[in-house]
């Protein structure tokens, strides 16, 4: 009886048509190619890409401004017991990270924006070819592994794009 259970149970895996094994991450053939043809349904999304770019210079500078100011106002105003100097100095660096914070959710909403409009374009293209391809393929490849995929690797390029390049 064990036998015949050994016998009966699939192999599970890449290589008898399961798709890839659950926490295995497959690596494209070609990556330059793969990273050009992603790049590809950004690049309607240039100006916006550029004024992220900017946001991100600038909401940096003005995070590295605070401890800029911190060090000011222990120099001159704590040492020197100068407390309206020190009153001015706190507020200069409130207003310093509140911009900071202010400019990265700018910044962190424009890239989420053009994300999903480019992932929504993947998906439709995705879905068009997914029209034309052949019976035989559908044959060979369960509905339910296709979707997954297809899911999956949709989701992985949504979160390394809307969440990673801002802090890269």
């Amino acid at each position: 009886m064990a036998e015949q259970n050994k016998q009966n149970k699939r192999p599970q895996g890449p290589a008898h048509g399961m798709g890839p094994i659950r926490g295995v991450i497959e690596k494209p053939k070609d990556v330059k190619k793969s990273i050009q043809r992603t790049a590809s349904y950004f690049a309607a999304y240039k100006v916006e890409l550029i004024f992220v770019f900017f946001l991100v210079i600038l909401y940096t500078l003005a995070g590295l401004a605070g401890p800029y100011l911190m060090g000011v106002a222990i120099d001159g105003y704590i040492t020197e017991k100068d407390l309206p100097g020190l009153t001015r100095i706190a507020l200069i660096m409130l207003g310093a990270y509140l911009l900071s914070l202010i400019l990265q959710a700018i910044a962190n909403w424009i890239m989420a924006n053009a994300s999903q409009k480019a992932l929504k374009k993947m998906r439709t293209d995705l879905f068009h070819h997914l029209q034309f391809l052949s019976l035989r393929f559908f044959d060979r490849n369960p509905a339910g592994d296709l979707m997954s995929r297809l899911t999956n690797d949709i989701n992985a390029i949504n979160q390394a794009v809307s969440m990673n390049v801002t802090s890269l």
